[in-house]
């Protein structure tokens, strides 16, 4: 058992071995991919959800925990970067969606 630290959760956290590693290998596959703000969001995010694990009672994050972690929290869509185009598509989508028409 490893003790880890993940922003977004103040105290060391006991993880086995192996879910430390996925969280390392997630967290810079995303600032490879993405960038070092991408990565610091991500493992904010993390962070949060293992910390509301622990104060669920849970002892310590497994693998398929961590698994299940950094597999489905994602980064907010609004936190990467747009295209030109893709702003302005996301921009009419807003419009409709405050007028009550189809998204």
């Amino acid at each position: 058992m490893e003790q880890i630290t993940v922003a977004g959760h103040p105290e060391p956290i006991p993880a086995s071995e192996v879910a430390a590693r996925l969280l390392r290998e997630r967290l810079e596959s995303v600032r490879r991919s993405r960038g070092a703000d991408a990565a610091e969001n991500l493992e904010h995010l993390i962070g949060t959800r293992i910390g509301s694990l622990l104060e669920g009672g849970m002892p310590s994050i497994d693998v398929a925990t961590m698994r299940s972690i950094v597999d489905y929290v994602e980064i907010p869509a609004e936190e990467e970067s747009t295209s030109g185009l893709g702003k302005a598509i996301s921009g009419i989508r807003e419009k409709l969606a405050q007028r009550g028409g189809p998204a």
